[in-house]
């Protein structure tokens, strides 16, 4: 019992860590992270330095702003691989905050030296990525499988049926909408240089 504790104090004194090292890697600032996770800079700066301890929403909304999962600042088997495979049946979820969507990987988790993340991606009929344009460093490469998907990028529109693809650097203002009849299919891929 008390190795378990000892476990949970050690991954929980750890999170602070680990969200400023991907924020720094993001080149982020604490307001930069502040304004796309809603939780303020004081707040953040506290976790980072560990003198709070997040509760799972707010862990939930940070890892969302930095492009991970929760798991990613708990799991301490991080090791580095070269080769991953993900079967069909084996793809995780990818916790995401935009109504509609629905995403779960088929690439390596965000651990180690790889450079891209991939997601097989579901909008709802309607769904969007929200009013406000995203802006982030890196670039996606979207490939459409079924339905009709609108992006808007730096003020041009792009409408994407079956087998068209849009590739674009992500700091660039961008939004995204299902203008379809039918629920959007799409594989999503975002490469992030290392920094």
């Amino acid at each position: 019992m008390d190795n378990e504790i000892n476990q949970i104090d050690h991954i929980v004194s750890k999170l602070g860590e680990k969200i400023k090292i991907l924020r720094t890697e993001k080149s982020l600032s604490l307001k930069d992270l502040s304004n796309r996770s809603g939780i303020s800079a004081a707040a953040i700066h506290k976790i980072e330095s560990n003198g709070i301890i997040p509760t799972i929403t707010t862990m939930m909304k940070i890892a969302d702003a930095l492009g991970k999962n929760v798991s990613h600042f708990i799991e301490e088997n991080n090791e580095d691989k070269d080769v991953v495979f993900v079967s069909a049946k084996a793809r995780e979820p990818i916790l995401t905050f935009k109504k509609g969507l629905e995403l779960s990987g088929i690439s390596a988790k965000q651990y180690g030296d790889f450079i891209m993340t991939a997601a097989y991606a579901v909008l709802d009929i309607g769904a969007s990525s929200g009013k406000k344009p995203m802006k982030h460093k890196g670039e996606e490469l979207v490939y459409c499988l079924q339905g009709k998907v609108e992006f808007q990028i730096k003020g041009e529109t792009y409408t994407l049926s079956p087998g068209d693809s849009l590739n674009y650097r992500t700091q660039m203002d961008h939004k995204w909408k299902n203008i379809g009849d039918k629920k959007a299919k799409l594989i999503w891929v975002l490469a992030v240089p290392p920094s």
